[in-house]
């Protein structure tokens, strides 16, 4: 386990692991610096490079909010609720619970942020909002549209700096030996002995169900005098160990902090504990915590403590006083409650500070996030040498200077992962090569290895055949399956069919050369794969028709635009289905697990799926089943990813993505209509650029993910189908493009030569490049060529011209152009619809002495003659430009089209055109509106006095619409109305009342007085 674990480290990272204190303190500093500016630098660039409305499509801003209410929260902070201002449903954000966010003017662009705070709430309707005690709620107004945005974590950089330069000063208190042992320059005592040689045999556990690798994992770690590891490969029970390791310890008679690098892990840990007679306290903000273990967190707590009456009282006396805030306009009034309710949350604070010692002295076991144990905790109240041992569970996702912030409190410590699985995230690529990613548990192992390590090796979750690959190739084959899951599939579950999907633990849907190529949006390297998306899909659709719920099923993804594409056709008939990308699962696990890899090109390029890690912990999230789809020709360029193919043909179901092609054309078009995709990969150098450009019409097929099949001249010109064509298939070299051509050249001057045949048809096989040459061929010989019949159906007839030209009908209920057919070579007016049957001719520029065989008629409205054949469109087409001419928008002025039409005299038709505008353009009103007319903004016709209410002709939805904007923008819907920006000056208004009542007064003595 440890050899592996050192081979995928590389020599970089291995110097970074044997340092000192002071060089690893000073290089931390340096690349916790990077990463915040890295984090920061790409927040800039995201806001500087959109608008807002593009920022709120990416879920990362939300426009047009007021203030719903407010109320006052733990420790005088105040919560806030926001709404949209015109109350309709919030967009689809990023915002969650826990999240910092800032309030800004809705269509301020700039970095003017009026407060921030945490989101503690986040509905379809409303937003809430925690402020710390100094927020002033009078910077937010009610009825001003605002803007939330979500911004950088600064406190998580601050709270890590602090602890590092707190180790390079020195003072560990009596976590001395511990910061000595495992910075190398002392080694580990010796394992502590018990005085009972026998104690095995009587030791008590809690949990009766574990197994023997799991009651050793616990009892070495009771053993060791400073630091034990616990390493727990997937499914293997590593949390339960670790709080039976607590639940000892605490039996003991000691206090332990126990931390995880997510909140998640974190109510985890606390969810298992609540089930046992022991004191727990969960620190954090109450928005961060789950629902389930709210009980138990500080907040709770404290609402249940001895000081409870107190408190409330309290919180309701400074909700009384911003009421009376907000209702006083007297500034010396306003700022005396100011006072008083600053005064009310000091006392709260003091209050509220002695019930928390009381209640974290108390406490048995205390847990937290390993940013919320920092000083700034409430674990500040407690004194140094309170906390005995100190567990970090999922240590190896967390970067190390942030489990330091808990172990400068403890003597000990248990730290407890799986470093073969995801490493903590970095945003910074310049931190992560130089080692920031390296965490304690493996530099731990590579300093200590089993000296200080124990290693879990009975799985619960997967089945053996699902399980095998990762022990073989990740955990050096010590994994062993659980009899009660190692053979159990999907068809055991209660009201599952049993067929070809639930039957299988392992299942491959190859879609190498069946066209299913990746994709990726235009302006980022986010990478989507849509044939595979509706494969995936079309997987979902079986397994839930075979009787698995939708909530035991999980779509992994390892590209975000992936999961945007898979959402977009599973998210709204599924809610239960969790789709996400390989970062955002681990940790979880579910019965059925399919995963799509994208990666699909001619180069064989994967990207970051040679992380060994990532595709570990993707694939090791299946309990009964896992589905994967990839193109195997692809992703067995990466080593790592062969073994995987490989294991999966042996051991699994291999379906090729062809067999469910007519299955694939029943399925909608889902693409993002906002999604600016590039049409292909262009990394090979086979293809040339020209080329690629070319085949517009694939678009729509691959949209509707109909593959076409790939056309192959044999050599008596006819087409074969064996196989499928691509957009990318259909780009040909200079090579290819001439070997077709000749090809196609050779089968028409056979069909030429041949004078038993009148027409050849070629097969609807052919591609959008071999149907333009085609048609080429074709013009260049002088052939009739046309495009007969309905979607799949659709094909290519040349036929003979005869110096007869005779016009016959063609029984297709719909004939036209192929897409892909050069416009040059095709007449204008070549295509002419019947109410009964259709007909069409094609006459090249080569052949223009045949237009003289044919019938012409001479148009009434231009003076053109035009062949009988196209007279019909022809007509069509200039009453369609008359009538375009002098069209209006009104119903009124329609009859004056009508007329214009059929009335060729300049003067008749000038006098109408200029009876028609003095007259209201309102629908059957004869008004004259020469004197008396308005003319309406929106449509810019003029009505009369009746009519010309926006509302009343028609334009009350624009009206509306250019109302709100001028809301949105000025504040006001006209010049005087709206709520003014600020109170008149005292002095002037006095003045100005004393003038008017001056001159009333006068007016007053100037009245007359009736006499009786």
């Amino acid at each position: 386990m440890v050899e592996h674990g050192r081979s995928i480290l590389c020599n970089k990272q291995l110097k970074a692991i044997a340092m000192s204190l002071e060089a690893f303190v000073s290089k931390h500093l340096d690349l916790l610096y990077l990463e915040h500016e890295a984090e920061i630098d790409e927040n800039r660039k995201l806001y500087a490079s959109c608008s807002l409305k593009e920022l709120q499509e990416r879920g990362v801003c939300v426009l047009n909010l007021r203030l719903g209410g407010h109320r006052t929260g733990l420790c005088g902070r105040t919560i806030c609720t926001f709404e949209h201002f015109w109350g309709k449903l919030l967009p689809t954000n990023l915002l969650s619970s826990g999240d910092i966010a800032g309030v800004a003017l809705s269509q301020d662009k700039s970095e003017n942020i009026l407060a921030s705070g945490i989101v503690t709430r986040t509905t379809e309707k409303e937003i809430c909002l925690s402020f710390d005690e100094s927020f002033d709620l009078l910077e937010i107004e009610e009825n001003t549209p605002y803007q939330l945005m979500k911004l950088t974590n600064d406190v998580t950089y601050n709270r890590l700096k602090r602890t590092l330069l707190q180790l390079q000063k020195g003072d560990y208190g009596h976590s001395s030996t511990l910061v000595s042992v495992l910075f190398g320059d002392q080694e580990p005592s010796e394992s502590a002995t018990f005085k009972d040689s026998n104690w095995q045999s009587h030791f008590l556990f809690f949990q009766s169900e574990l197994n023997d690798s799991q009651k050793e994992a616990v009892m070495f770690a009771l053993k060791q005098k400073e630091v034990a590891i616990v390493h727990g490969p997937p499914g293997t029970g590593k949390t339960t160990t670790v709080v039976e390791i607590i639940l000892q310890t605490v039996c003991q008679g000691q206090k332990v902090l126990a931390c995880a690098p997510s909140n998640v892990a974190v109510d985890n840990m606390v969810e298992k504990l609540s089930k046992y007679k022991i004191r727990l306290v969960r620190l954090g903000h109450p928005a961060r915590i789950l629902s389930v273990v709210q009980p138990y967190s500080l907040d709770a707590l404290l609402k249940n403590s001895d000081s409870k009456d107190v408190i409330n009282d309290l919180y309701a006396d400074i909700d009384n006083v911003v009421m009376k805030i907000k209702k006083t306009k007297c500034k010396t009034e306003r700022q005396n409650l100011r006072k008083e309710r600053k005064i009310l949350q000091q006392e709260l604070k003091l209050r509220e500070k002695q019930a928390v010692i009381n209640l974290l002295k108390q406490a048995d076991v205390v847990l937290s996030t390993l940013t919320s144990a920092s000083d700034e905790s409430p674990l500040k109240h407690l004194p140094s040498s309170h906390i005995q041992l100190v567990v970090i569970d999922e240590c190896s996702q967390a970067v190390e200077a942030a489990c330091w912030i808990p172990l400068l409190r403890a003597s000990r410590c248990v730290l407890a992962g799986d470093h073969l699985q995801l490493p903590p995230t970095i945003i910074s690529l310049e931190a992560e090569k130089a080692g920031f990613s390296i965490s304690l548990m493996e530099r731990l192992l590579e300093l200590y290895g089993e000296n200080v390590t124990k290693m879990l090796t009975v799985q619960y979750r997967m089945h053996k055949d699902i399980m095998n690959w990762a022990s073989k190739h990740m955990y050096q084959q010590k994994l062993v399956s659980h009899p009660s899951v190692a053979s159990h599939l999907l068809k055991d579950l209660p009201g599952v069919e049993e067929n070809e999907s639930t039957s299988v633990p392992l299942l491959l849907i190859d879609t190498t050369g069946c066209g299913h190529w990746e994709m990726e949006l235009a302006d980022k390297e986010s990478k989507g794969n849509e044939g595979e998306a509706d494969l995936v899909t079309l997987h979902v659709h079986k397994l839930i028709a075979s009787g698995i719920r939708p909530e035991d099923i999980a779509i992994i993804a390892p590209y975000n635009l992936q999961v945007d594409l898979l959402k977009l056709r599973l998210a709204n008939k599924y809610p239960k289905l969790e789709i996400k990308s390989v970062d955002g699962f681990q940790g979880q696990e579910k019965e059925v697990v399919i995963l799509s890899l994208v990666r699909s090109n001619s180069i064989g390029e994967v990207g970051f799926l040679a992380e060994n890690r990532r595709i570990n912990v993707a694939v090791t999230r299946a309990k009964r089943h896992l589905a994967i789809v990839c193109d195997s020709e692809t992703v067995s360029h990466n080593k790592f990813l062969r073994t995987l193919m490989k294991y999966i043909t042996q051991h699994g179901d291999v379906h090729s993505a062809q067999q469910y092609e007519e299955e694939l054309k029943l399925l909608p078009s889902n693409q993002p209509a906002k999604l600016n995709f590039k049409k292909e990969m262009k990394k090979s150098c086979e293809f040339s650029t020209k080329q690629s450009e070319k085949p517009k019409a694939h678009k729509k097929n691959k949209n509707k993910n109909k593959k076409e099949e790939t056309s192959k001249l044999s050599s008596e010109g006819k087409y074969s189908t064996d196989g499928y064509i691509s957009a990318k298939e259909s780009l040909h070299t200079s090579t290819e493009t001439e070997n077709i051509r000749k090809e196609i050249t050779d089968t028409i001057k056979k069909f030429v030569t041949n004078d038993s045949e009148k027409s050849y048809s070629f097969p609807p096989t052919l591609t959008a490049f071999e149907r333009l040459v085609v048609h080429e061929v074709a013009e260049s010989l002088g052939l009739l060529h046309l495009s007969v019949g309905e979607k799949a159906e659709r094909h290519i007839t040349v036929e003979k011209k005869c110096t007869d030209v005779q016009l016959q009908p063609i029984p297709s209920t719909s004939i036209e152009y192929d897409a892909g057919t050069d416009k040059q070579c095709l007449s204008k007016d070549s295509e002419v619809k019947s109410s009964e049957t259709n007909f069409i001719t094609v006459l090249p520029n080569c052949f223009q002495h045949t237009v003289s065989l044919l019938p012409e008629k001479e148009c009434q409205l231009c003076k053109k003659s035009v062949p009988s054949a196209n007279f019909k469109l022809h007509l069509v087409q200039c009453e369609r430009t008359v009538k375009h001419k002098y069209s209006k928008k009104t119903d009124g002025s329609s009859k004056l089209l009508k007329s214009v039409a059929d009335d060729t005299d300049l003067d008749t038709l000038l006098t109408k055109v200029k009876t028609a505008d003095n007259r209201c353009n309102f629908s059957k009103c004869k008004q004259s509106i020469v004197t008396l007319g308005q003319l309406c903004t929106f449509c810019n016709f003029r009505y009369c006095l009746s009519h010309h209410i926006p509302e009343v002709h028609g334009c009350g939805q624009a009206a509306k619409d250019h109302a709100r904007s001028t809301i949105r923008k000025e504040g006001k819907i006209y010049p005087g109305s709206g709520k003014p920006q600020k109170q008149p000056d005292p002095a002037k208004r006095a003045q100005l009342q004393l003038s008017l009542n001056k001159k009333i007064s006068e007016l007053s003595r100037k009245r007359k007085v009736n006499k009786p």
